[in-house]
């Protein structure tokens, strides 16, 4: 019991448990992107990426005190190759900090860095992932 409730009071202390900011988006998969200021949580929907195929993301965005933040732009580009993708993703806005970027067509295989740039309180940041199409 002690165990516990030493967990539970961890987990409290360091935000982990916050209703307002989860990380999970459901069906187990995806990633999480933090910075100094900020954390976002994304999967695909569908959640199998393929050259060619039309998908989404769909986005938790947040400050790092569990707060959420705005999702200005999401995009994508393949920087060996210095172009980005042909089509231009649309952010389509959720409640407390929920998104889905509809759009997204990886035309071609290879490293992929998707850039998210998003404003809170403390001001605008940019965080980047890379995915690797294969």
């Amino acid at each position: 019991m002690m165990l516990r409730l030493a967990l539970a009071a961890l987990l409290l202390s360091t935000g982990i448990a916050r209703a307002e900011c989860p990380l999970e988006l459901g069906l187990g998969s995806g990633w999480v992107v933090f910075s100094t200021s900020h954390m976002i949580a994304f999967r695909p929907d569908p959640l199998a990426i393929e050259v060619g195929a039309p998908f989404a993301l769909i986005l938790n965005v947040c400050t790092k005190k569990g707060e959420p933040a705005e999702l200005l732009a999401v995009d994508a580009i393949m920087p060996e190759h210095k172009h980005g993708m042909n089509y231009r993703p649309t952010v389509v806005p959720g409640k407390d900090g929920r998104y889905r970027a509809e759009g997204f067509l990886f035309h071609m295989p290879g490293r992929w860095e998707v850039n998210f740039d998003v404003r809170s309180g403390g001001g605008n940041e940019r965080l980047s992932h890379d995915i690797i199409l294969k």
